[in-house]
């Protein structure tokens, strides 16, 4: 049976006369207006207990974390050598957003040419730098990018042992994916789906899983020695893990979530969020095509593995993790990829049709998300900026949501005891009013407001202001 990337190869000779130079441009173009357009910054969430933890390896030198988000060490070192490069500000945080965004779009293309050949892979290129779920991560320093990154890292390096098995390239198979894990502990969900694989005995014999899972080990026995070294216990980075959520109840699930039935609603999570677009409705024609084209799955086997093992165990432990979009991300890798090879395969002008929607039906949606989930925190910032020697009070979760921004901009007036403070506009009744700051709109409201259609709901939070208490 010949492996998809050679019948793509065969079906689509018009496509594949298209000049090389011409698909990194449009990736980059595309990927530059999906981060600008997604463009959020820093949210003062995990991303700030991730800053904490970089500043203290930057000033310190080795740390061994505090939280479990501290102990991420791909991405915690990352921003490290960002603050040490650029200093302790912003633009560490975006930097080290951006490069991890460019290294999921980079690894997600050659992953796909790997498995379904060239045009396939340009063609993954375009909906992962569009996908909402991935552009908003190219300003927001998270953990799934990098996460995904060594996961996709780790299914190239196993594609490519399809024909021709080596003992090192499973070995650095095993490496990606136990940095994978370091990233973030959830991958061992997305893994547990090459344990199917091992018991099938195919496509790879038992001995190259064994050996990924010996690169895992190393990676993972290392990081173990260094929390020994460090802290005394080995486990170290498992018991923060372990004890951060004892669970997590519906209401939580339902935050951005349509839900319905626990038994639909991880179904709901990849169909209706606007984080995936259309991306799982192209899935099932693209699934259907592919099965009857008679393609070759050995170099997908990984990639499918891993993503529908995620997406049923996420499914499975919803009341342990928010039916968040970004735990389905491995899920979206396989989905992307097989729309992909789906695509490179059809005539070029309908091919082309659809991928124009499917792109712009990402940045549509990716121009719905809320730019400003903190509007709060960034109007206390430009009011105690307005006049820094104004002492302002404000609710003590906006002040700790704003402490680093105002800190990094050097303003110390924020305080509890202050003549003057920032509520929600509509319970300024009463005070004498010294300044408003109305909430922005959101990219697709703000396109919608330049043309004269105001809609409330595209708002990116509640008007603040600034009022004189006495």
């Amino acid at each position: 049976m010949a492996t998809l990337a050679q019948d793509v190869r065969t079906r689509s000779p018009a496509l594949a006369g298209r000049p090389i130079v011409a698909w990194p441009a449009l990736v980059l173009l595309v990927g530059t207006v999906a981060v600008a357009v997604g463009w959020t910054g820093f949210i003062a969430s995990d991303d700030q207990f991730y800053y904490f933890g970089a500043l203290e390896w930057a000033q310190n030198g080795a740390f061994a974390g505090d939280s479990h988000w501290t102990t991420r060490f791909p991405l915690v070192l990352t921003l490290a050598a960002a603050i040490k490069a650029v200093g302790a500000d912003p633009l560490a945080l975006h930097l080290t957003a951006i490069a991890w965004y460019a290294a999921f779009v980079a690894v997600g293309i050659l992953l796909t040419r790997r498995v379904a050949g060239d045009r396939a892979g340009w063609m993954a290129g375009l909906l992962f730098a569009s996908m909402p779920l991935i552009a908003t991560g190219g300003s927001i320093v998270n953990c799934d990018n990098p996460e995904a990154v060594f996961l996709m890292l780790g299914a190239w390096l196993l594609a490519g042992a399809v024909e021709r098995l080596r003992l090192s390239r499973c070995l650095l198979a095993g490496v990606a994916f136990g940095l994978a894990m370091l990233s973030r502990e959830t991958a061992v969900l997305a893994l547990s789906g090459l344990g199917i694989l091992f018991l099938l005995g195919s496509p790879f014999p038992r001995w190259a899983l064994v050996a990924v899972g010996c690169g895992a080990g190393l990676v993972l026995l290392g990081e173990a020695a260094f929390q020994w070294a460090m802290t005394g216990d080995p486990l170290h980075r498992y018991t923060l893990a372990f004890n951060h959520d004892s669970s997590l109840d519906r209401a939580a699930n339902e935050e951005g979530n349509l839900l319905l039935h626990p038994a639909v609603d991880p179904l709901l999570v990849l169909f209706v969020n606007n984080e995936f677009a259309l991306l799982f409705w192209l899935a099932i024609p693209a699934a259907l095509a592919m099965r009857r084209g008679g393609m070759g799955w050995r170099r997908f086997a990984p990639v499918l593995a891993m993503g529908a093992a995620s997406f049923l165990l996420v499914a499975l432990l919803s009341h342990k993790l928010v039916l968040n979009p970004r735990y389905f991300t491995p899920t979206a890798v396989a989905a992307t990829i097989l729309v992909a090879a789906w695509l490179a395969r059809m005539a070029p002008k309908r091919a082309a049709t659809l991928l124009t929607v499917a792109v712009a039906a990402n940045l549509a949606m990716l121009s719905l998300q809320n730019n400003h989930p903190r509007w709060e925190a960034t109007a206390l910032a430009q009011a105690a900026a307005a006049d820094p020697s104004r002492a302002v009070a404000a609710a003590p979760e906006t002040v700790s949501r704003a402490e680093l921004s105002l800190r990094w901009a050097g303003l110390s007036n924020v305080r509890r005891d202050a003549r003057y403070a920032l509520v929600a506009a509509d319970e300024a009744g009463g005070f004498e009013l010294v300044e408003r700051y109305p909430a922005p709109w959101r990219p697709a409201g703000a396109l919608l407001a330049f043309v004269g259609i105001e809609i409330d709901r595209l708002k990116a939070g509640q008007h603040m202001a600034l009022v004189r208490l006495y």
